[in-house]
């Protein structure tokens, strides 16, 4: 299983929130879900990020004169960029008459109108982080190089981008990891986390001299910088700390004399600056208001006001209404909250999936269609069987709630990739696997892919599915008739027939701790397999939940199907999981030819090429058997699957 979710903050922090959260009951939300919010107040853009690997960045949008909430508006603005708005979004900025997104993984800045969200142009800006606008310019930071937790990548840069022909006009090296920015006295501040180096991380702010576009001074701070903003001849300068015995802090910079002048002792996770006061996210989950100028601090919101995990924040800089986001479980779709300045909650509603950044746009007039999925595809209708092998994330995705029976199980799956809502399911270590139908038929047209199936692979982190369809011969209406394989790249160094049995530990199992750090119990699920051969699925400390499918009536557990070869490799003490050439599912990113299948692949037991003319059900099934030190099990995520034509 991937450790990453979505890279808005630092990388470690990244690997920590993603394995502790878990899906919440999303089917039990109860929010105003008619668009309707309240009307008043600016009207502002929400960028959405998406989970990494499931090029699902969306943008959302709220009209201030109607009150509306109009979700996803980019692919109903612009149908035709093929892959909506790409893999996390990490910043949005409204400068003039443009609109400036920053597409982390997918490394491009969209440039939209700031008045319609159309479509201008892309800048290609590898692991862009950051965007601040001075003048007739954009600055954007870039941690330069791959998503990647590795102490030896080199130093971060920043862009310079001339906003009326969109070109990157200059280039300055940072330091390491480069996030937040701020404008101040002639200069740029640039926050620099080396999160990627963790624990080693930076703790230095790059001071770049605007006229000449060079580094002046670099100034010590504090260990991983992130956040920026500026208010009355003062930078605030955001420091997460380490994320153990060091605290999140907020320092104090005089953008004259280049020097720190104290620390405002809030633990934050987020905080935004608005006529005087800063208004904080803390570790606790409550929002605070500090007013910079009598130094004197309140709780406005309490954690109980605001959500499972609360993210983004911003302030109307009309009505001074606070503007909250939660991002709940980060798969599933987040919440926005609408709080005016006593910290009264006026409204909320459903966003898209971890809403984290806004941007007011007083003339804004979008106007998105009823729907932003193409017409002629065919998505998942039906949850036939969903039968994970044990693994780190099995009870957390979909969330297992006591008493749950399998039926409700099923639900769940359908409640997060069901219809393309398009959030994650596991399907464990290997041999665990999901079966789904479709309203109608997925026909296949020759020489052309048929099927799309989404993951949340990236660069380096494959984690390969073996594809099956199946043909309702019988016309039940369930898929009981014969399953045939997508043979793809590996097929002739893979192996038929393959079986493992997994075995629950008993109630008085005593967990032997490895020594690692990470491992928790280094004997925690026996399996056994056909080629003689057992083991144990380890334990880690950042999943400690029952690993083994909680629903089952079974103490023990056999899956069979094809295994894949391995694909991880270790370099200094990092685990590389390369793709596979073709024909897998979650092997490679999102919005690439790499997610899509031909039904012409289809070959029988024997392996010999099977004619269809069209497929009734899809199963997809976890095909490579590996465990990869404190990654854990290597185990197939799936997040939509839909047919083509």
């Amino acid at each position: 299983m991937k450790h990453l979710s979505h890279i808005s903050l630092p990388f470690l922090l990244l690997c920590l929130v993603f394995l502790a959260s878990c899906r919440g009951e999303d089917e039990r939300i109860v929010l105003p879900t008619t668009e309707d919010a309240a009307a008043g107040g600016t009207s502002f853009y929400l960028l959405c990020e998406g989970n990494m690997g499931s090029n699902k960045a969306s943008l959302d949008f709220y009209d201030g004169t109607t009150g509306k909430y109009h979700k996803n508006v980019f692919p109903s603005v612009n149908p035709q960029v093929t892959f909506e708005l790409g893999d996390v979004g990490n910043d949005l900025l409204v400068a003039g008459e443009k609109m400036y997104a920053a597409i982390n993984c997918s490394g491009l800045i969209e440039v939209m109108e700031s008045r319609t969200a159309k479509h201008i142009g892309q800048i290609a800006v590898e692991n862009c982080r950051n965007i601040v606008s001075h003048g007739a310019f954009v600055y954007v930071t870039s941690f330069a190089g791959p998503v990647s937790l590795n102490p030896l990548l080199r130093h971060g840069y920043v862009v310079k981008i001339d906003t009326a022909s969109l070109q990157i006009t200059a280039r300055c090296e940072v330091g390491f990891q480069p996030e937040g920015m701020a404008v101040s006295e002639g200069r740029l501040f640039v926050a620099n986390s080396g999160g990627y180096r963790a624990p080693d991380y930076d703790r230095t702010v790059s001071v770049i001299d605007l006229s000449s576009f060079t580094v002046e001074k670099t100034i010590d701070v504090a260990l991983n910088l992130s956040v920026m903003a500026t208010y009355g001849g003062r930078i605030y300068a955001g420091s997460r700390g380490n994320y153990e015995d060091i605290a999140p802090e907020i320092y104090v910079i005089n953008p004259q004399t280049l020097t720190v002048e104290g620390a405002l002792g809030i633990d934050f996770l987020n905080f935004c600056i608005s006529d005087g006061i800063l208004y904080a996210i803390t570790v606790s989950g409550d929002v605070v208001a500090y007013d910079l100028q009598q130094h004197t601090r309140e709780i406005l919101i309490p954690k109980s006001e605001t959500g499972q995990h609360p993210y983004g924040i911003a302030v109307d800089p009309h009505t001074r209404d606070i503007l909250l986001t939660d991002a709940r479980d980060y798969v599933s779709p987040g919440i926005v909250k609408c709080f005016d300045n006593t910290g009264k909650l006026r409204w909320q509603t459903v966003s898209g999936d971890i809403p984290a950044h806004f941007a007011f746009a007083d003339d804004a007039h979008v106007i998105p269609s009823d729907t932003d999925e193409a017409a002629n595809d065919i998505p998942i209708a039906h949850i036939h069987e969903y039968c994970p092998a044990p693994g780190q994330f099995v009870n957390l995705l979909p969330t297992y709630s006591e008493g749950n029976t399998y039926e409700q199980v099923l639900q769940k799956v359908f409640n997060a990739i069901g219809q393309h809502r398009r959030s994650l399911i596991t399907l464990g270590a290997y041999g665990g696997y999901v079966s789904v139908g479709f309203s109608r038929p997925i026909t296949n047209v020759t020489d052309e892919y048929d099927l799309c199936i989404n993951g949340n692979a990236f660069e380096n982190n494959a984690e390969p599915g073996v594809v099956w369809v199946m043909r309702d011969d019988n016309q039940n209406g369930l898929p009981d008739d014969t399953w045939y394989e997508l043979a793809g790249s590996e097929y002739q160094r893979s192996k038929q027939h393959y079986t493992v049995t997994y075995q629950r530990p008993p109630a008085t199992h005593t967990p032997e701790v490895g020594a690692e750090a990470w491992c928790a119990d280094a004997n925690y699920v026996y399996w056994s397999d056909s080629d003689g051969k057992s083991g144990y699925l380890a334990q880690n400390v950042y999943h400690q939940q029952p690993y083994f499918p909680a629903w089952l009536p079974t103490d023990a557990l056999t899956l069979s199907g094809t295994l894949l070869p391995q694909n991880s490799v270790e370099q200094n003490g990092q685990w590389l999981l390369p793709s596979f050439g073709w024909g897998y599912a979650d092997n490679r990113p999102n919005g690439t030819s790499g997610c899509l299948f031909k039904i012409d692949w289809a070959i029988d037991a024997s392996g010999l090429p099977v004619s269809l003319d069209h497929i009734d059900f899809v199963k997809v099934q976890t095909g490579v058997h590996q465990q990869c030190g404190w990654i854990g099990e290597t185990s197939t995520e799936i997040t939509d699957i839909y047919g083509l034509h």
